[in-house]
């Protein structure tokens, strides 16, 4: 009989026990008399047996299989997100399998099945229908989750939900991005972004109402449904529009760095040059950010990081005393050209 073909079975019949107890033995279970495990180690010694990782998985209760939930593999923020967690999973010998949810998806009883079903060691959740603020029900469906396999949230922490958590502190981030413009000199300083039907979006408007009300500024707001370049080009047109002349801006604040390429491209059309007539800043810290014309100043929200971190957090939960915790990841403000930083003076402010 060759090792190849060789089954659980096959030892058992050989060393006279039960199924069962060689599964016990290929797991270094405990309770096996001396005996008993010398038996079955002299039949697998014999043939040089090995289970397969699957088979083994089983042994164990385990698959060595996380599973990661994102919106948008092809979106950078989440690409570098699953690269971070596959390299990290794969350096532990686990294997990470995706699965897609759009924004505002609801998430199923098919869907929570399926996911029980693939005998997930755990689960990272990014974005999606986690990010929604209209999600009143989410902790309950993602309780049920938890009794089978741990999870770890890439978000701003969800109410009503324990669970480990580990985000980048958006609204601290945008607070240090008006600070920094307020140094410069701007005092006309508005926010072009999407609508709070995201928690993270949220966060960067509430950071920079707080960090304006701080300075006593008065914010000037755009926010709608923005979220491409291509809106973020006739967003800022019709910013301009609308607050034109005294009461026009010296610097933008923008949700993110693929909104800024828009805004960047509408500025330019206008005749507005960047930064000598209006600062720029994105949100993300996306790989094109530093090619960008000028190179954009943007807050590094770090996703490789949060990857990592995330499936660190997640091979440990078993092992962990602490069934769930908030760990939040300063966001790093990045400096480039488009904010003005560089010209060496300040903006003439005499206008105001």
């Amino acid at each position: 009989m060759s090792a190849e073909s060789l089954t659980i079975l096959d030892i058992a019949r050989e060393a006279g026990v039960s199924s069962a107890t060689v599964s016990r033995v290929l797991s270094q279970h405990p309770n096996v008399r001396p005996d008993t495990f010398q038996k079955v180690k002299a039949v697998v010694d014999k043939y040089n047996y090995k289970p397969n990782s699957i088979a083994r998985g089983l042994l164990q209760r385990q698959s060595h299989t996380l599973g990661i939930i994102l919106p948008d593999i092809k979106h950078p923020y989440y690409a570098s997100v699953f690269s971070a967690a596959q390299r990290e999973a794969m350096s532990s010998g686990y294997v990470v399998q995706f699965y897609r949810l759009a924004y505002n998806s609801t998430i199923t009883d098919d869907f929570i099945n399926q996911l029980i079903e693939r005998r997930l060691d755990g689960v990272l959740l990014c974005g999606g229908f986690i990010e929604p603020t209209c999600a009143n029900d989410l902790p309950d469906v993602l309780h049920r989750l938890q009794r089978y396999m741990p999870i770890v949230t890439i978000c701003p922490p969800i109410t009503g939900l324990r669970c480990i958590n580990i985000y980048t502190d958006l609204r601290s981030g945008v607070r240090k991005v008006v600070r920094h413009l307020s140094q410069l000199g701007h005092r006309r300083i508005a926010f072009i972004g999407a609508t709070h039907e995201t928690r993270s979006v949220g966060e960067r408007q509430l950071g920079f109402e707080e960090e304006m009300a701080q300075l006593g500024l008065e914010p000037i707001l755009l926010v709608e449904n923005i979220h491409t370049p291509a809106m973020g080009e006739t967003s800022v047109r019709r910013l301009l529009a609308e607050e034109g002349g005294d009461r026009a801006p010296t610097a933008l604040v923008v949700v993110n760095d693929l909104v800024a390429l828009g805004v960047l491209k509408g500025l330019r059309k206008l005749g507005i040059s960047v930064p000598e007539e209006m600062a720029v800043v994105g949100c993300d810290n996306q790989f094109f950010s530093e090619y960008t014309n000028p190179p954009l100043t943007t807050i590094d929200l770090a996703p490789e990081e949060l990857g990592l971190l995330g499936t660190r957090a997640l091979l440990h939960a078993h092992d962990s005393n602490a069934a769930s915790f908030n760990q939040a990841r300063e966001s790093t403000l990045i400096i480039r050209e488009s904010c003005g930083a560089y010209l060496r003076r300040k903006i003439d402010v005499s206008a105001e």
